[in-house]
């Protein structure tokens, strides 16, 4: 009988972690879009990437695909 405690024990355990999974994934979901959101605008500072910064990075996209 305790064996069957402990599988009831250890599934509920399992959905209460496969639930906050998801709702961890929706948070970073939601966090990811605001922040493209605020990229586009112009009036939130230090949002846009520095173009130094997508210069590197645009190089190394090159170089990679090269290899």
């Amino acid at each position: 009988m305790e064996h069957e405690e402990q599988a009831d024990r250890m599934e509920d355990d399992a959905e209460k972690l496969e639930q906050h999974s998801d709702q961890l994934g929706e948070r970073i979901d939601d966090i990811r879009d605001d922040w493209e959101r605020k990229e586009q605008d112009v009036s939130v500072p230090g949002a846009q990437p520095d173009p130094d910064d997508e210069e590197e990075t645009a190089g190394e996209d090159e170089e990679e695909e090269g290899s």
